[in-house]
Protein backbone atom coordinates (compact mmCIF):
# COMPACT_ATOMS: atom_id res chain seq x y z
CA UNK A 1 0.00 0.00 0.00
CA UNK A 2 1.49 3.55 -0.85
CA UNK A 3 2.31 5.97 1.46
CA UNK A 4 -0.03 8.41 0.19
CA UNK A 5 -3.03 6.77 0.62
CA UNK A 6 -5.90 8.72 0.52
CA UNK A 7 -7.97 9.53 3.95
CA UNK A 8 -11.02 7.75 2.91
CA UNK A 9 -9.72 4.54 2.30
CA UNK A 10 -7.19 5.01 5.82
CA UNK A 11 -10.49 5.81 7.33
CA UNK A 12 -12.29 2.75 5.72
CA UNK A 13 -8.84 0.39 6.82
CA UNK A 14 -9.62 1.65 10.46
CA UNK A 15 -13.16 0.77 10.53
CA UNK A 16 -12.10 -2.76 8.94
CA UNK A 17 -9.42 -2.75 11.80
CA UNK A 18 -11.42 -2.53 14.56
CA UNK A 19 -14.31 -5.12 12.86
CA UNK A 20 -11.32 -7.45 12.24
CA UNK A 21 -10.05 -7.08 16.00
CA UNK A 22 -13.54 -7.93 17.67
CA UNK A 23 -14.59 -10.57 15.31
CA UNK A 24 -10.62 -11.61 15.68
CA UNK A 25 -11.41 -11.83 19.74
CA UNK A 26 -14.35 -13.93 19.05
CA UNK A 27 -13.27 -16.72 17.24
CA UNK A 28 -9.88 -16.53 19.19
CA UNK A 29 -12.41 -18.08 22.14
CA UNK A 30 -12.54 -21.46 20.09
CA UNK A 31 -8.75 -22.47 20.29
CA UNK A 32 -8.51 -20.88 23.72
CA UNK A 33 -11.14 -22.97 25.35
CA UNK A 34 -9.80 -25.94 23.47
CA UNK A 35 -6.51 -25.19 25.16
CA UNK A 36 -8.20 -25.43 28.58
CA UNK A 37 -9.15 -28.92 28.04
CA UNK A 38 -5.57 -30.07 26.89
CA UNK A 39 -3.19 -31.37 29.75
CA UNK A 40 -0.87 -29.64 31.54
CA UNK A 41 -0.49 -27.35 34.85
CA UNK A 42 -2.05 -24.22 34.82
CA UNK A 43 1.06 -22.12 33.91
CA UNK A 44 1.71 -24.36 30.50
CA UNK A 45 -1.75 -23.73 29.53
CA UNK A 46 -1.75 -20.32 29.69
CA UNK A 47 2.03 -20.24 27.60
CA UNK A 48 -0.04 -21.96 24.99
CA UNK A 49 -2.94 -19.32 25.26
CA UNK A 50 -0.35 -16.23 25.22
CA UNK A 51 1.19 -17.77 22.20
CA UNK A 52 -2.23 -17.93 20.88
CA UNK A 53 -2.59 -14.13 21.31
CA UNK A 54 0.70 -13.41 20.04
CA UNK A 55 -0.06 -14.89 16.85
CA UNK A 56 -3.20 -13.24 16.72
CA UNK A 57 -2.24 -10.02 17.34
CA UNK A 58 0.80 -10.31 14.61
CA UNK A 59 -1.79 -11.01 12.09
CA UNK A 60 -3.59 -7.85 12.80
CA UNK A 61 -0.24 -6.22 12.67
CA UNK A 62 0.04 -8.04 8.89
CA UNK A 63 -3.56 -6.78 8.00
CA UNK A 64 -3.08 -3.05 9.61
CA UNK A 65 0.30 -2.72 7.70
CA UNK A 66 -1.47 -4.21 4.59
CA UNK A 67 -4.34 -1.81 4.27
CA UNK A 68 -1.63 1.24 4.82
CA UNK A 69 -3.15 2.29 8.27
CA UNK A 70 -0.04 1.84 10.21
CA UNK A 71 3.79 0.79 10.29
CA UNK A 72 5.40 -1.01 13.35
CA UNK A 73 8.92 -0.59 13.55
CA UNK A 74 10.88 -1.85 16.04
CA UNK A 75 14.81 -1.26 17.41
CA UNK A 76 16.62 -3.55 19.53
CA UNK A 77 14.19 -6.66 19.31
CA UNK A 78 16.69 -9.14 20.29
CA UNK A 79 16.52 -7.86 23.82
CA UNK A 80 13.37 -9.10 24.38
CA UNK A 81 14.03 -12.62 24.70
CA UNK A 82 15.14 -13.21 28.03
CA UNK A 83 13.01 -15.41 30.53
CA UNK A 84 12.13 -14.09 33.92
CA UNK A 85 11.85 -10.77 32.38
CA UNK A 86 9.77 -7.65 33.09
CA UNK A 87 9.11 -5.32 30.24
CA UNK A 88 7.55 -1.73 31.27
CA UNK A 89 6.75 0.43 28.18
CA UNK A 90 4.92 3.42 27.79
CA UNK A 91 1.44 3.38 26.56
CA UNK A 92 0.89 6.09 24.08
CA UNK A 93 -1.77 4.64 21.54
CA UNK A 94 -4.38 2.13 22.22
CA UNK A 95 -2.28 -0.11 19.27
CA UNK A 96 0.97 -0.25 21.25
CA UNK A 97 -0.45 -2.83 23.37
CA UNK A 98 -0.55 -5.25 20.15
CA UNK A 99 2.65 -4.29 18.56
CA UNK A 100 4.80 -5.06 21.68
CA UNK A 101 2.64 -8.39 22.52
CA UNK A 102 3.23 -9.11 19.02
CA UNK A 103 7.23 -9.25 19.89
CA UNK A 104 7.04 -12.06 22.74
CA UNK A 105 6.01 -15.23 21.69
CA UNK A 106 4.58 -15.87 26.05
CA UNK A 107 4.47 -13.12 27.78
CA UNK A 108 2.00 -12.43 30.61
CA UNK A 109 0.28 -8.84 31.73
CA UNK A 110 -1.52 -6.92 33.61
CA UNK A 111 -4.90 -5.43 32.69
CA UNK A 112 -7.88 -3.80 33.63
CA UNK A 113 -10.26 -6.07 35.56
CA UNK A 114 -13.10 -4.88 33.15
CA UNK A 115 -11.62 -7.11 30.30
CA UNK A 116 -12.94 -9.85 32.34
CA UNK A 117 -16.58 -8.58 31.70
CA UNK A 118 -16.23 -7.84 28.03
CA UNK A 119 -17.41 -10.44 25.66
CA UNK A 120 -14.80 -9.89 23.58
CA UNK A 121 -11.81 -10.04 25.86
CA UNK A 122 -13.03 -12.16 28.32
CA UNK A 123 -11.56 -15.32 26.21
CA UNK A 124 -8.16 -14.26 25.62
CA UNK A 125 -7.43 -12.76 28.82
CA UNK A 126 -8.74 -15.20 30.98
CA UNK A 127 -7.21 -18.19 28.81
CA UNK A 128 -3.96 -16.42 28.27
CA UNK A 129 -3.46 -16.27 32.19
CA UNK A 130 -3.58 -12.78 32.25
CA UNK A 131 -3.30 -10.95 35.49
CA UNK A 132 -6.26 -8.81 36.99
CA UNK A 133 -5.70 -5.01 38.76
CA UNK A 134 -9.32 -5.55 40.44
CA UNK A 135 -6.63 -6.43 43.99
CA UNK A 136 -3.52 -4.67 43.99
CA UNK A 137 -1.91 -6.75 46.50
CA UNK A 138 -2.25 -10.01 44.66
CA UNK A 139 -1.76 -8.71 41.54
CA UNK A 140 1.85 -8.14 43.11
CA UNK A 141 2.15 -11.60 44.42
CA UNK A 142 0.95 -13.38 41.10
CA UNK A 143 3.18 -10.96 39.06
CA UNK A 144 6.40 -11.88 41.05
CA UNK A 145 5.52 -15.92 40.88
CA UNK A 146 5.23 -15.48 37.38
CA UNK A 147 8.53 -13.98 36.88
CA UNK A 148 10.42 -15.59 39.69
CA UNK A 149 9.13 -19.25 37.51
CA UNK A 150 10.70 -17.68 34.49
CA UNK A 151 8.34 -15.90 32.64
CA UNK A 152 7.77 -12.88 30.67
CA UNK A 153 6.02 -10.39 31.90
CA UNK A 154 4.35 -6.88 29.91
CA UNK A 155 3.41 -3.61 32.36
CA UNK A 156 2.72 -0.38 31.36
CA UNK A 157 3.42 1.37 34.79
CA UNK A 158 1.27 4.67 33.86
CA UNK A 159 -2.17 2.48 33.98
CA UNK A 160 -3.62 4.12 31.40
CA UNK A 161 -2.63 5.57 27.88
CA UNK A 162 -0.29 8.85 28.01
CA UNK A 163 -1.81 12.21 26.93
CA UNK A 164 0.03 13.69 24.47
CA UNK A 165 2.73 15.89 25.20
CA UNK A 166 2.81 15.23 28.68
CA UNK A 167 5.28 13.34 30.91
CA UNK A 168 4.71 9.87 32.07
CA UNK A 169 3.00 9.52 35.43
CA UNK A 170 4.33 5.72 36.87
CA UNK A 171 2.03 4.09 39.39
CA UNK A 172 4.38 2.58 41.75
CA UNK A 173 3.16 -1.34 41.07
CA UNK A 174 5.66 -2.25 38.68
CA UNK A 175 8.72 -1.06 40.55
CA UNK A 176 7.51 -3.45 43.29
CA UNK A 177 6.87 -5.92 41.36
CA UNK A 178 10.54 -5.33 39.90
CA UNK A 179 12.10 -5.46 43.10
CA UNK A 180 10.45 -8.35 45.10
CA UNK A 181 10.88 -10.86 41.98
CA UNK A 182 14.96 -9.18 41.50
CA UNK A 183 14.05 -9.55 37.84
CA UNK A 184 15.42 -8.59 34.19
CA UNK A 185 13.90 -5.44 34.02
CA UNK A 186 13.89 -3.93 30.30
CA UNK A 187 12.10 -0.39 28.97
CA UNK A 188 10.37 -0.02 25.92
CA UNK A 189 10.13 3.38 24.45
CA UNK A 190 6.99 3.59 22.29
CA UNK A 191 6.42 6.83 19.98
CA UNK A 192 3.56 7.06 17.62
CA UNK A 193 4.11 9.46 14.47
CA UNK A 194 1.42 10.90 14.00
CA UNK A 195 -0.35 10.27 17.20
CA UNK A 196 -3.73 8.46 17.28
CA UNK A 197 -5.85 6.15 19.29
CA UNK A 198 -4.84 8.17 22.09
CA UNK A 199 -7.18 8.10 25.73
CA UNK A 200 -10.42 9.25 25.02
CA UNK A 201 -9.50 9.86 21.31
CA UNK A 202 -12.42 7.97 18.70
CA UNK A 203 -11.47 5.44 16.31
CA UNK A 204 -12.55 7.84 13.50
CA UNK A 205 -10.70 10.58 13.81
CA UNK A 206 -7.29 9.37 12.11
CA UNK A 207 -4.15 11.35 11.70
CA UNK A 208 -3.28 13.02 8.29
CA UNK A 209 -1.02 10.12 7.15
CA UNK A 210 -0.50 6.60 7.18
CA UNK A 211 0.80 6.52 11.80
CA UNK A 212 4.14 4.50 12.76
CA UNK A 213 4.16 2.61 16.25
CA UNK A 214 7.92 2.83 16.93
CA UNK A 215 9.27 0.65 19.58
CA UNK A 216 12.90 1.10 20.98
CA UNK A 217 14.12 -1.71 23.60
CA UNK A 218 16.49 -0.14 25.88
CA UNK A 219 19.23 -2.00 27.70
CA UNK A 220 18.47 -3.89 31.05
CA UNK A 221 18.38 -1.35 34.19
CA UNK A 222 20.58 -2.61 36.99
CA UNK A 223 18.10 -3.07 39.77
CA UNK A 224 21.23 -3.68 42.51
CA UNK A 225 21.47 0.02 43.11
CA UNK A 226 17.98 0.16 44.56
CA UNK A 227 18.36 -3.29 46.15
CA UNK A 228 20.67 -1.64 48.93
CA UNK A 229 18.30 -2.08 52.45
CA UNK A 230 16.39 -4.53 50.54
CA UNK A 231 12.94 -3.87 49.01
CA UNK A 232 11.35 -0.93 50.96
CA UNK A 233 8.78 1.78 50.68
CA UNK A 234 11.86 3.81 49.72
CA UNK A 235 13.15 1.70 47.30
CA UNK A 236 10.21 1.51 44.95
CA UNK A 237 9.86 5.22 45.01
CA UNK A 238 13.55 5.61 44.42
CA UNK A 239 12.68 3.17 41.25
CA UNK A 240 9.65 4.82 40.13
CA UNK A 241 10.95 8.40 40.09
CA UNK A 242 14.37 6.89 38.23
CA UNK A 243 12.09 5.50 35.67
CA UNK A 244 9.49 8.23 35.28
CA UNK A 245 12.94 10.29 34.73
CA UNK A 246 14.38 7.81 32.08
CA UNK A 247 11.40 7.48 29.54
CA UNK A 248 11.12 11.55 30.14
CA UNK A 249 14.86 12.09 28.75
CA UNK A 250 14.67 9.84 26.24
CA UNK A 251 11.60 11.46 24.57
CA UNK A 252 13.31 14.45 25.07
CA UNK A 253 16.06 13.46 23.12
CA UNK A 254 13.98 11.91 20.06
CA UNK A 255 12.37 14.39 19.88
CA UNK A 256 15.88 16.96 19.58
CA UNK A 257 16.92 14.95 16.51
CA UNK A 258 15.95 15.64 13.00
CA UNK A 259 13.32 14.66 11.29
CA UNK A 260 11.68 12.64 14.23
CA UNK A 261 9.23 15.67 15.44
CA UNK A 262 5.18 15.23 14.79
CA UNK A 263 5.93 16.88 11.01
CA UNK A 264 8.66 13.52 10.38
CA UNK A 265 7.77 12.22 6.77
CA UNK A 266 6.78 8.78 6.15
CA UNK A 267 9.35 7.76 3.92
CA UNK A 268 10.52 4.38 5.30
CA UNK A 269 9.38 0.56 3.89
CA UNK A 270 6.72 -1.48 6.05
CA UNK A 271 7.84 -3.20 8.74
CA UNK A 272 6.86 -6.10 10.90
Amino acid sequence: MSNSAPRWWRLIGTALSFTAFGLGALLLAVPITLNRLLPGPAPARARRGQYLVHRAFRLHLWLMETLGVMRCRVDGAERLSGKGQLVIANHPSLIDVVCLIAQLRHANCIVKAQLWRNPFTWGPVSGAGYISNRDSAQMVDEAVAWLRGGGTMVIFPEGTRTRPNTPPRFQRGAAHIALRADCRLTPVRVRCTPTTLTKAEPWYRIPPRRFLIHLRVGEDIELGPFLDDGVTPMAVRRLTHYLEQRFTQETDAHERQPGTGPQATDHQHPGS
